[in-house]
């Protein structure tokens, strides 16, 4: 560009500025609530003004009736503008040629009418302060880009003049200083109209500053959010919601007064198991979550989808407020039923004897735990069992025929107890259930029956000692006790057993006869 150039623009920006289309949007805005607030306060100032004039006048002559039509003039035309601009903002985009026609009417109007009410007076003597107070006023809202301010002060000071030299060659009027006047319309509508475009560009500049921001983190989000089924951005500050795994992200509004959840989340329910949906809405509830995140890094819970298992609901803050208060948060899913499928396989083991798939030792005392922090119910039972003879299967016949001996008796309380109880193995040839029933004796007698019919690959027999003790037949004994006494009848049954084979259990058997 060269220096002839750059003196045009140099010229023509304070006349005839270029505005980015978001500047010009705001500029817009801002001047046409200007104008609504302004004329409305016109309308009801004039309106008390009309009422006043009417209680005060005992009869009406000409001027009455030239000052009554004058101000009736006002407000109606101002309650017009008014309607007009409650019409243009009621518009998500403000058109622009609707903003400059509204500016250019109504600086003409209202210069009509102070021409009109200043005319009538100056024709009787008097000075036109009417005329000038109202152009100051519209130099202090009206919004034209300069070149169009000047044009349309020059008309109307021009037309104004010549009125007043028509009546008397514009005696009253001092030449100078009307010139200052109409020179100081114009450069002060000039400085309004840039004070707003400084004004509009810095908040313009401001918001878009915050939505590179914003977007930054929109993008890292969306960088992660493949690892995530679902993520939507909740922003607290413009009450929106925004799916972050869109690839044309839209925000979708959040009203907190009648909203509980957004969008979301409410076409989750349907997908989430009977039994967890008030569990999901609680946690899911918007109007709390900032509330219960507080401080911390994230809040989750785990939940089942009917068709695809488990997933795992995350609320993560990644903007805070001067006191901590989460503006912006992030939620997310994720499918976890394999990891939840691990976990269990985890705990199963831990919690399992890997040969017969019984709940182990462990699994029996944190139940006995359990028990004994909430007490034992009317029908609560502990059963003791012991396989006999193991070790003389082991020494004659093998350790895998005495595998087999131990899953036979395994499976023979498993089928026995059923759903009455829960079967552990507690060591070698020990096992362990506890039941609840008022029927202990049939459960001993059918894991009798069903042992006395056991056949093994190796084994020729299966005979187990059992021995149990009832909470409701020694209400005295608490659950460690009780424990006991089963455990005491089980090795009074495995005496018997030794003495009616005729072994001598010094020389035969131990009582953990397995090193398993």
């Amino acid at each position: 560009m060269n220096d002839k150039d750059k003196g045009k623009n140099m010229l023509k920006r304070p006349f005839i500025p270029k505005l980015d289309p978001d500047v010009r949007q705001l500029m817009d805005e801002t001047g046409t609530r200007h104008i609504e607030y302004v004329s409305l306060i016109v309308v009801f100032f004039e309106t008390f003004s009309l009422a006043l004039f009417m209680l005060t006048r005992k009869n009406f002559g000409k001027e009455e009736w030239g000052s009554f039509s004058s101000v009736l003039f006002c407000i109606i035309s101002s309650f017009i503008v008014f309607l007009s601009t409650r019409h243009i903002l009621k518009n998500k985009v403000i058109n622009h040629v609707q903003v400059v026609i509204l500016n250019i009417c109504y600086y003409l109007v209202m210069s009509i009418w102070s021409m009109w009410s200043s005319y009538r007076r100056y024709a009787n003597g008097e000075q036109i302060l009417t005329f000038y107070a109202v152009e100051i006023m519209l130099v202090c809202f009206i919004t034209l880009k300069p070149w169009i301010g000047i044009v349309l002060s020059l008309i109307v000071y021009a037309f104004v003049y010549e009125l007043l030299y028509q009546i008397d060659g514009a005696a009253g009027i001092n030449t100078i200083n009307y010139s200052i006047l109409t020179l100081i319309s114009m450069v002060g509508m000039g400085v309004r109209y840039h004070f707003l475009m400084w004004t509009a560009e810095a908040s313009v500049k401001l918001e878009r500053a915050k939505n590179d921001e914003i977007q930054d983190k929109i993008n890292v989000l969306r960088a992660i959010a493949n690892i995530y089924d679902r993520v939507n951005l909740i922003d607290f500050k413009d009450n929106t919601e925004m799916s972050v795994r869109d690839g044309d992200a839209v925000k979708k509004k959040l009203n907190l007064q009648t909203q509980t959840h957004t969008a979301m989340t409410a076409n989750l329910f349907h997908r989430v198991m009977p039994d967890q949906i008030e569990e999901f809405n609680q946690f899911t509830d918007i109007t709390t979550v900032r509330e219960r995140l507080g401080k911390k890094r994230l809040i989750s819970k785990d939940f089942i989808d009917v068709k695809d298992g488990w997933f795992r609901a995350q609320y993560i803050p990644v903007e805070m407020d001067e006191n901590g208060i989460p503006e912006r948060i992030v939620f997310t899913t994720r499918d976890v039923d394999d990891e939840k499928k691990h976990e269990e396989w985890l705990v199963r083991i831990a919690m399992t004897d890997e040969l017969t798939r019984l709940f182990n030792r462990r699994s029996y005392d944190e139940d006995l735990k359990v028990y004994r922090e909430q007490g034992m119910d009317e029908d609560f039972a502990i059963l003791s069992a012991d396989v006999n003879g193991l070790k003389m299967v082991n020494d004659t016949l093998g350790h895998v025929a005495g595998d087999e001996l131990i899953k036979a008796a395994a499976d023979c309380l498993l089928l026995t107890v059923g759903k009455k109880g829960k079967v552990y193995r507690t060591g070698g040839d020990e096992f362990m259930a506890i039941l609840h029933t008022d029927d202990v004796d049939t459960i001993i007698n059918q894991v009798m029956t069903t042992a006395a019919q056991w056949q093994g690959e190796y084994a020729k027999e299966l005979s187990i000692s059992l021995g149990y003790a009832a909470a409701k037949n020694h209400k005295e004994l608490d659950i460690h006790e009780l424990e006991k006494r089963a455990d005491s009848e089980m090795y009074q049954a495995k005496a018997k057993y030794y003495e009616r084979k005729g072994i001598d259990r010094r020389h035969g058997e131990s009582d953990n006869d397995s090193n398993r």
